[in-house]
């Protein structure tokens, strides 16, 4: 399944038709999908926008005819003035005697009565396209039918009155009781506030050779995809073989960073893992995490030793001092194992990203949007997931942007995450995410898999956590990692 916001769903259809579909081949399409959702129906209600979307309803509306099904088909101004495609398709459902009627003031009492006699209303006003609050008479029409209508309403694509991107309803938006979006998700539809207008969300492919990444869609990461992308522990398997791994975490004044990493990072499999921390927690980390090999930094840092990892991460509850400056240099520059900066190192590099640049192995970027502004500067009107894929191709990295549905991307491939919830926004858990990354990374996962998994993982325990609490701890979080991958792998 594929997701996108406005704009990607914008360039989804322009490269659909620069790459050899017709507009009229798109509709109809689209309409086969919807068909399947409206034949169980007799007495159906379409209404019909000046758009594309309302010509998904005619041609929908055609077909469902054919079917001998009761259709009539509503519409608002005057339709010469529809586009394209929606004149193409009005034409045809005049020439097949469909019945298209023209709502008005005068006419609003009639379609008010008539909302009795449907089962269905489909819902094809307007799409993602859609970026004001519906005016005048569709604001009338829709009101009419959230107050008046008791059967079903199953919106085209998205409903009418619905913000694509935020998920955020304008005044005047029609409640569905399903959406059959089209192609793809749309980015609004992770905001959970979004389903008391959208109801079910079904997703349907178009029957074509569809390029979704190519055109700059985002794959919406979910548990079968997590579960195609693990990898079953051999039976003849050994430590070594699950990756000798470095976190580089912790100070005198963040001691617990390095220790949930750390815990994170065992509970995930890592095979054997050392924690270059400072000395108070070095001290404290045999007595929490005994299997953790815990090293006072920085005189364990040798330009040798660091050569011997298989990943390495640094950043969590680092510091910001000149020692923490310093290591970050050693290991940026003298080490050329996956690397994962995280955290403090994260603001350590927003200040040299040249450092970055200047990498030939696989780096990972771990901020949340505080950070990421840090590293990247942008606008809150910018597209966020644009931003991101642009920021990943630029600098030839990995970027794991964290927030609700994690944004990750290579800025060739790029998913958002389907598992989490509010209950995880605590500190630390940032932490033990770096800790589950860095595991994946050393045992024999491409860095992109290492990333998604992770945070799939990650949020799909916190799911688990979270079915019987309020809150979600980071500790809590890691007892239950095991378990989490255990029941992905058996999905």
């Amino acid at each position: 399944m594929y997701i996108g916001s406005q704009n990607q769903l914008k360039a989804y259809d322009q490269y659909l038709m620069d790459h050899g579909y017709s507009i009229y081949e798109l509709i109809d399409k689209a309409s086969d999908c919807l068909k399947s959702h409206f034949k169980v129906y007799d007495h159906i209600g379409l209404l019909v926008g000046p758009g594309n979307n309302g010509a998904d309803a005619l041609s929908l509306g055609i077909k469902l005819s054919n079917m001998g099904k009761d259709v009539k088909l509503y519409y608002v101004g005057d339709h010469h003035k529809f586009s394209p495609g929606n004149q193409f398709y009005f034409d045809m459902c005049e020439n097949n005697n469909i019945s298209l009627i023209q709502l008005n003031e005068g006419s609003l009492a009639s379609f008010q009565e008539s909302l009795q006699d449907f089962e269905v209303i489909g819902d094809g006003f307007f799409g993602f396209g859609l970026n004001s609050a519906p005016r005048g008479l569709y604001a009338t029409i829709i009101a009419l039918i959230n107050s008046h209508f008791d059967g079903d309403v199953l919106a085209i694509d998205i409903p009418t009155g619905l913000n694509c991107n935020t998920g955020q309803p304008y005044a005047n938006t029609l409640y569905a009781t399903k959406t059959i979006a089209l192609s793809a998700l749309k980015e609004g539809f992770l905001n959970p506030d979004s389903t008391t207008f959208t109801g079910e969300v079904i997703v349907e492919e178009l029957a074509i050779d569809n390029p979704f990444e190519e055109a700059g869609l985002l794959r919406y990461f979910a548990i079968d995809d997590a579960k195609r992308m693990l990898k079953k522990r051999k039976y003849d398997g050994y430590k070594n073989y699950y990756g000798v791994d470095l976190l580089v975490a912790g100070s005198a004044q963040y001691k617990g960073a390095a220790l949930l990493a750390a815990k994170g990072a065992i509970a995930s499999g890592a095979g054997i893992l050392h924690v270059s921390t400072a000395k108070e927690v070095a001290d404290l980390l045999p007595l929490y995490l005994p299997e953790a090999i815990s090293e006072v930094r920085p005189n364990n840092l040798s330009h040798e030793m660091l050569k011997k990892f298989d990943a390495i991460c640094i950043g969590p509850g680092l510091g910001l001092d000149m020692d923490a400056y310093h290591c970050f240099l050693d290991v940026i520059e003298h080490t050329d194992c996956p690397l994962i900066i995280d955290a403090d190192a994260l603001t350590i590099l927003s200040n040299n990203i040249d450092l970055l640049d200047r990498q030939k192995r696989p780096v990972i970027l771990t901020p949340h949007l505080g950070e990421f502004r840090r590293l990247c500067a942008f606008s809150n009107d910018d597209d966020l997931m644009e931003v991101a894929v642009s920021f990943a191709k630029e600098h030839h990295c990995i970027l794991v942007l964290k927030g609700p549905h994690t944004i990750v991307t290579d800025g060739q491939h790029s998913y958002r995450n389907a598992s989490g919830n509010k209950a995880m926004a605590v500190g630390g858990m940032g932490d033990t995410l770096a800790g589950i990354m860095t595991a994946f990374l050393g045992s024999h996962y491409q860095a992109i898999e290492a990333a998604m998994l992770a945070v799939f993982v990650h949020g799909f325990a916190g799911d688990l956590v979270a079915q019987e609490n309020y809150t979600v701890l980071p500790e809590a979080l890691s007892k239950v990692i095991p378990h989490a991958m255990y029941l992905i792998e058996e999905q």
